[in-house]
């Protein structure tokens, strides 16, 4: 869900302040789950992916996870990460980007072991009140998963302080940009109207990482918000070519697949890279 803005709203909103070159860390988590009989290559290509693309952005060497952590690993080092200058008081912002797979439609994604870990308890970590290096800063989480359920869920559920303490929403300056087109879905059969050259390939990742990858390089200087817009424009007849496949057995396809969708609890106008012209030294 977007929050509706006037065009003449967007432009003279207040602007979350940023370094010239801003400021991130970014934090990558791909995660291999065992045993799954989907393939799993495209992680690696996404992974391969942002590096390149947080590289060419001017942003600090990204914290990749190993894909093989467990949920107590995953958990524990976010909460290390959320104590760290390095990646809140130091910075202008968080990017923190998810890929992984599962295989039900509650809100999480796996750890390697097939475990669940909600999505909250990673906004958890970093929200207003645990986090205060974060406070007042953007917090920008990227999920790839398969899983059409993730949302935020009430941020009363998760706060262990009064109002009083930060005067701000729990869940404030967050967003949350989700695509529930999982990149194995490569493996299945094309529709017959889609050409060779169109076709998509999981060695090439995920088309929404590749496609949200390609938006950042090419629209430097652009709201988040506007952003995804053009992530989900540019995805529209992709997502439209798999709604045409044909499904090889009853498990595949079996629910109609949506453009990616960005739930933004952002109080002010905010862009994830500056133009190229503004960041030159």
């Amino acid at each position: 869900m977007y929050n509706i803005l006037t065009l003449h709203e967007l432009i003279f909103m207040e602007t979350y302040t940023l370094s010239k070159i801003p400021s991130c860390k970014p934090i990558i988590i791909p995660i291999k789950v065992k045993d799954r009989r989907f393939d799993q290559t495209s992680i690696d290509a996404d992974t391969k992916t942002l590096k390149n693309t947080f590289k060419q952005l001017g942003f600090d060497q990204p914290e990749v996870f190993n894909q093989d952590s467990d949920r107590d690993t995953i958990l524990t080092q976010l909460l290390k990460i959320s104590e760290k200058s390095e990646f809140t008081v130091d910075r202008d912002f968080l990017l923190c980007v998810i890929i992984s797979y599962c295989s039900h439609m509650n809100g999480c994604f796996h750890d390697v072991n097939g475990d669940d870990i909600s999505v909250d308890e990673v906004i958890h970590i970093f929200n207003t009140e645990n986090c205060i290096g974060l406070r007042g800063k953007p917090k920008i989480f990227i999920l790839q998963t398969d899983d059409l359920s993730i949302s935020l869920k009430d941020p009363s559920l998760f706060g262990k302080g009064s109002e009083e303490e930060t005067r701000l929403p729990t869940q404030a300056d967050s967003l949350i940009y989700h695509c529930s087109i999982p990149g194995f879905i490569e493996k299945l059969a094309w529709s017959d109207s889609v050409k060779q050259e169109n076709k998509w390939n999981t060695a090439q990742g995920s088309k929404f990482i590749h496609t949200f990858c390609n938006e950042i390089r090419k629209e430097r200087g652009t709201d988040i918000h506007q952003l995804t817009f053009k992530v989900n424009s540019a995805m529209k007849e992709y997502v439209d070519d798999i709604n045409s496949r044909k499904p090889q057995d009853k498990e595949e396809l079996s629910k109609h697949l949506e453009l990616p969708i960005c739930t933004s609890q952002l109080l002010r106008k905010f862009t994830l890279c500056q133009r190229q012209k503004e960041t030159e030294v």
